[in-house]
């Protein structure tokens, strides 16, 4: 059976909350219980050894009364005892010694002593726990021990913790059914969250509304807006990008198609290859238009992660001037490199992103600098910041247009150099990625040139 056929056991969080509740209320309803039994035992214990204390008076009046002074052992069958005994007096024993023999006992009471001593004791006698209080006046040579059975004491208690809480425990269904109906209410605004966001089409990006959302239900319903917003985001993004990439994709596809008729059509191989020549040429342009779409695109926000590591910024330049070596041979353009000192420290950035910045940078310097013109690539370090310039002697950016320059598919006007119109804005998406920040000016020297600085250091971002 494939993974689909097999339905996956969900939790329920209304059956959560209400077990959880029930749950909290049938253990505090336990440890109401038990502290109720054991408040309630405290209670019989000092009721029942008052008593005791009742019986031992008694018995003492009875035997200043009643003891033969040749003191025998009897059982004793007194009226007046009888009558203060309680009605546990099954449970209930009790001897008078004179000296050390027993001249007074019950039926239950064993020809042993009971205690040892006066006072209230627990003793065990035939298996079971009993009560003992002895008492032993001051002056005279007899002792009187009562005695009774814990276990009179234990089915009291739980007589009366039973009857107090019997109500309250035949209550547990009408609590249930309560809780049952509170989960259930409170719940409601998130079903009615989760209908609201079922009920939308794909394209609905709309924040949701959260105005009768709970407080404990807002970070949710930002985090899903904050998702919304960036979704949508990114939707307009490659909308945007798709009606970019087409239209300027139809101009070198439909030069390609033209020069391939033009060749197809020449009477003479020199006119062939002037019409190949220029497919090749439009070749190349796609597939450097291609090449930046590409790069542009990895670079969005949601795009794929950059690790850092540790480089020196100087050894980048100088690999950035080689893999353009050629193209500046073509166009007759020098490279010279510029350092503020020997040993350079080391940048944590991602080297491709920072070589994809500079090489566009050094791209566009090479392509509008003049025949025998100079680039000049200067590092240097001041504090914790590192800033890389790029100098050249080509026209310059109009003042009015060094704040738009960086927008996709964004040429100057009057220029016959080839490009895409790409490369700033590949930069700005670059340096937004690694946390730099790159600045476009014209030179102040008095000559005509760009100068480009990329300063890092300033926010960087580890990945």
């Amino acid at each position: 059976m494939g993974s689909r056929g097999i339905k996956r056991y969900r939790r329920s969080l209304r059956k959560q909350v209400l077990l959880w509740v029930l749950g909290a209320f049938l253990l505090a309803l336990l440890v109401v219980l038990a502290v109720s039994y054991h408040r309630a035992q405290h209670e019989i214990e000092e009721i029942f050894d008052a008593e005791l204390a009742q019986t031992a008076k008694l018995m003492g009046k009875l035997v200043l009364t009643n003891l033969d002074s040749h003191g025998k052992d009897v059982v004793a069958e007194q009226g007046a005892l009888k009558r203060h005994l309680h009605k546990y007096e099954k449970n209930i024993s009790y001897q008078v010694w004179l000296g050390d023999k027993l001249v007074l006992r019950s039926s239950s009471a064993p020809k042993q002593p009971l205690a040892t001593g006066s006072g209230y004791q627990n003793v065990r006698i035939d298996g079971s726990e009993w009560r003992v209080l002895g008492v032993i006046p001051k002056g005279m040579d007899y002792r009187i021990f009562t005695a009774e059975n814990n276990v009179a004491r234990d089915e009291l208690a739980w007589e009366y913790t039973l009857q107090s809480w019997g109500i309250l425990l035949w209550s547990i269904p009408l609590f249930a059914l309560v809780i049952f109906f509170t989960v259930d209410r409170g719940l409601r605004p998130l079903e009615r969250l989760s209908e609201e966001v079922r009920r939308r089409d794909i394209g609905q990006l709309e924040p949701v509304n959260d105005e009768d959302v709970p407080r404990e239900l807002l970070p949710l319903v930002d985090a899903l807006n904050g998702m919304l917003s960036r979704l949508d985001e990114a939707i307009q993004r490659e909308k945007q990008f798709t009606s970019d990439a087409s239209h300027e994709l139809r101009t070198p596809l439909a030069a390609i198609r033209l020069h391939a008729q033009l060749a197809l059509k020449a009477d003479d191989m020199d006119d062939m290859k002037v019409a190949l020549n220029k497919v090749m040429s439009s070749v190349d342009r796609s597939t450097y238009l291609v090449e930046q779409l590409l790069t542009l695109a990895r670079l969005s926000p949601d795009g794929a992660e950059f690790p850092v590591s540790s480089l020196n910024p100087a050894s980048l330049c100088r690999a950035v001037g080689d893999e353009l070596g050629v193209l500046a041979g073509e166009q007759n353009v020098r490279l010279e490199y510029q350092c503020s000192r020997e040993n350079m420290e080391p940048v944590r950035v991602n080297e491709q992103l920072l070589f994809t910045i500079l090489r566009n940078l050094m791209d566009n310097a090479i392509r509008y600098s003049p025949e025998g013109g100079l680039i000049i690539c200067n590092i240097e370090q001041v504090g914790r910041k590192t800033v890389i310039s790029i100098m050249d002697e080509g026209p310059g950016i109009p003042r009015d247009q060094l704040e738009t320059v960086s927008l996709r598919f964004r040429r100057l006007a009057g220029q016959d150099v080839q490009g895409c119109g790409l490369g700033l804005a590949i930069v700005s998406q670059a340096a937004a990625r690694i946390g730099a920040e790159v600045k476009l000016g014209n030179r102040e020297d008095g000559s005509s040139g760009l100068v480009a600085r990329v300063i890092l250091g300033l926010n960087p971002v580890l990945s």
